[in-house]
């Protein structure tokens, strides 16, 4: 099989029922989208999609039971939050001469200064970005590379150069950074901890040596009401 080809099957029913009989069956349900004029249900083989998710293709060639073929995209992926199984697949045929919005997929390349150096945890917090482009435009990938991030540096999506593409996305957000490393964290933590303690203790021993002030007081006022007394 083309890696990049997934057949799929016309279908006129649809509903829950019918999605948890396909599920059952190995299949997944989906729309496929062609412009503004189709809107059609279809179903295909959930492991072949895997096989083709794999290689992760910026364009599928998708073939209909109809004889028809596509170039298309895939425009949504649903899946179980708790399995993380494949639920539900929309696909966007291709209109030649039209832009399109796609997700692609972020890859960090590199090995950050302040992981090999500085013992510090690289995070990633984007995968995917939305684009706008035209089909022939669209990439496969966007490639950042991360050897100069030191701890406590970031890389945004405004450092994401694509030709011929426009990113959709805010370009603020944090691709992503390097963290310091988990036992410094807990090391300040524990700072934090022992000075809030020391001066739980200092203002303690304050408050008693106060009472023994006041004490005293009292029991002089007492030695000198006596010996008013007795005058």
């Amino acid at each position: 099989m083309d890696k990049n080809v997934l057949n799929a099957q016309l279908r006129s029913n649809s509903g829950k029922g019918v999605a948890h009989k396909l599920h059952a069956n190995g299949m997944l349900p989906g729309v496929f989208y062609l412009g503004n004029k189709v809107n059609q249900p279809i179903q295909l083989n959930s492991h072949e999609l895997q096989l083709v998710l794999k290689q992760k293709p910026s364009i599928i060639m998708l073939k209909l039971d109809d004889g028809s073929d596509y170039e298309c995209v895939i425009r949504d992926l649903q899946k179980d939050p708790v399995t993380g199984d494949n639920l539900h697949i929309d696909l966007m045929g291709i209109v030649r001469g039209q832009k399109m919005t796609v997700q692609v997929p972020v890859e960090l390349e590199g090995s950050a200064y302040g992981v090999r150096t500085q013992g510090g945890i690289l995070q990633q917090l984007i995968h995917n970005i939305n684009v706008e482009c035209l089909p022939k435009h669209i990439p496969e990938k966007v490639v950042l590379v991360i050897d100069e991030l030191s701890i406590g540096d970031s890389l945004r999506v405004s450092d994401i150069d694509v030709e011929n593409v426009r990113i959709l996305d805010d370009l603020e957000m944090t691709v992503a950074t390097v963290q310091p490393p988990r036992v410094e964290i807990e090391a300040v933590e524990e700072e934090e901890v022992e000075g809030e303690e020391v001066e739980g203790e200092e203002a303690e021993g304050e408050e008693a040596e106060g009472e023994e002030a006041e004490g005293e007081e009292a029991e002089g006022g007492e030695k000198k009401s006596k010996k008013e007394g007795k005058e």
